[in-house]
């Protein structure tokens, strides 16, 4: 199976998102599915050279938490198909 990070994956989880008031953004419910992101979590935001990366991270150790990484990639592909199927209907 691709990585998160893989350009086939990359792609199918691309979202417009607006800036608003107070610079608060809305994740999209695929993938805060895919990213197993609850309400009251914490994201760590990051610039990198091809723009704005925010990754899952536990408030206390403020590391990646290893255990959503490897639920993000096993499940990227099934939370897409489903999003597919949906938008079928």
């Amino acid at each position: 199976m691709d990585s998160v990070d893989s350009p086939s994956l990359r792609d199918q989880f691309m979202a417009l998102v607006k800036v608003r008031r107070a610079a608060q953004i809305t994740l999209p419910r695929e993938i805060r599915v895919v990213a197993h992101l609850e309400e009251g979590g914490y994201l760590d935001a990051q610039w990198t050279k091809e723009g704005i990366l925010l990754r899952p991270v536990s408030i206390g150790t403020r590391e990646s938490i290893p255990e959503q990484e490897a639920k993000s990639r096993g499940t990227a592909d099934e939370a897409h198909k489903t999003s597919v199927a949906k938008r079928r209907r």
